[in-house]
């Protein structure tokens, strides 16, 4: 049976942070405090024996070594012991400590046991000096500090546990709210209801949303597919009947042109639907070569008969023989949708296209656009001038441009808008 280790909540381990860096900080203080102080000691203790021995030899210049009082001046204290070996070998006082008989001059450390000794050895012109001086007492007390130091370093560790507590209970009080919310608000049954640690829950929730997106996008998609799968089945039925009706009315009559119009309707609405869904699945297009112009009589094809082109004269300035790669189901969209523009809020005016290096120009002589509504122009719903439009529904407003706008973005290409020459507005398409 595989058994699952609880991992640490968020909360622990900031807690458990916070108490770390400062265990380790104050054990580092407290470590450094008491190595330096041991240092210390046995420098000084190395120092003092060094004068002891200076003075004892002092001592002996004026031969009070030997002498009377030779025994209070090799034993000055119980930690403090002296020997001279004068130039024949005595010994006074007998015996020499071994250890300390076979040490060249200099200061020394030897290490015996139940002692912490300091001893200087000197040669002097009566012979040599042996100064040893037992340090025990000191190096208790600074053992001593170093359990003073070890008791306050877990009063700080303490301390800092309490205060470690109250600062991550205030920290990460906001993500466990968050988290606690959103675990129950992502839509489906989570593995990982039991755990504590929120950094896990806050990955189940969103992969859950995830998932649940995910699988909104494809039942949308599918939607849009058989949508425009049950429409385009009608439609071209439709277009059929209407091309032969068309074929069989050739007098040039009224009803002849109300069938060429709706043949345009049908294909304009061909048309939107291949650019809704290009930009539904955000698909890459197929550019191909079209002849721009006949591209512009298409648009302008699809747009007759509607109430705002009576009012709208459209100029198509495109040379015949102009030539661009493209895709044409996106451009048609833009320049229905430029044009459709100005004959809605435009009109009675002007509207002239044309194209030079890679730009198509569409440009109106309305009344134009006010110079601080140019920037949100292809904003959805802004109205601009259009607030003074009534002939145009509400439902209308600021969609044209945004959906022109985000055509051509999803084809690489680049659509703004500035004030016209002499009056109006120019919509600039640059396809490079």
């Amino acid at each position: 049976m595989r058994i699952q280790r609880q991992r640490l909540s968020l909360r622990q381990r900031v807690l458990w942070a916070l108490v770390g860096i400062v265990a380790v900080f104050v054990g580092v203080q407290g470590v450094l405090a008491y190595l330096s102080l041991a240092e210390q000691e046995d420098d000084l203790a190395d120092e003092w024996v060094l004068a002891e021995a200076q003075r004892l030899a002092a001592h002996v210049a004026r031969a009070e070594i030997p002498g009377p009082r030779a025994a209070e001046l090799l034993r000055p204290t119980p930690t403090l012991s002296a020997w001279l070996v004068d130039a024949a070998g005595q010994v006074v006082p007998q015996p020499l400590p071994e250890d300390l008989a076979a040490l060249a001059d200099g200061a020394h450390r030897p290490k015996r046991a139940g002692a912490e000794l300091h001893a200087v050895v000197m040669t002097i012109p009566q012979g040599r000096l042996y100064v040893e001086y037992d340090a025990k007492k000191n190096e208790d007390k600074v053992n001593e500090f170093g359990i003073y130091l070890f008791v306050l370093g877990l009063l700080c560790v303490g301390l800092a546990l309490v205060a470690a507590h109250w600062v991550a209970a205030v920290v990460v009080a906001p993500i466990e709210r968050l988290t606690t919310q959103l675990t129950h608000w992502a839509p489906g049954s989570s593995i990982e209801q039991a755990r504590s640690d929120e950094e896990a829950r806050l990955f189940d929730a969103f992969h859950r949303v995830q998932d649940r997106f995910e699988e909104a996008v494809a039942r949308e998609r599918e939607f849009a597919s058989n949508v425009r799968h049950e429409i385009r089945t009608p439609l071209t039925a439709l277009r059929t009947d209407l091309e032969l009706l068309s074929l069989a009315k050739q007098d040039g009559s009224a009803q002849s042109a109300r069938l060429q119009r709706a043949l345009s309707m049908v294909d304009a609405l061909n048309v939107s639907i291949e650019s809704a869904r290009a930009l539904s699945q955000h698909t890459s297009v197929q550019a191909e070569s079209i002849d721009l112009a006949q591209c512009v009589d298409d648009a302008l094809a699809t747009l007759r008969g509607h109430p705002s082109m009576e009012r709208l004269r459209v100029v198509n300035k495109v040379q015949p023989s102009t030539s661009v790669r493209a895709d044409r189901h996106s451009l048609l969209t833009i320049l229905r949708n430029l044009i459709r523009n100005s004959a809605e809020h435009a009109a009675p005016a002007e509207c002239v296209v044309s194209y030079e290096a890679h730009c198509i120009a569409v440009t109106d002589d309305g009344p134009g656009i006010a110079a601080e509504d140019l920037a949100f122009i292809f904003d959805r719903y802004y109205r601009g001038r259009l607030k003074d439009s009534p002939d145009v529904e509400q439902g209308d407003h600021g969609l044209g441009l945004a959906i022109a706008r985000q055509i051509a973005d999803l084809n690489g290409w680049t659509l703004t808008a500035e004030p016209g020459p002499r009056q109006g507005v120019r919509f600039l398409l640059r396809l490079a």
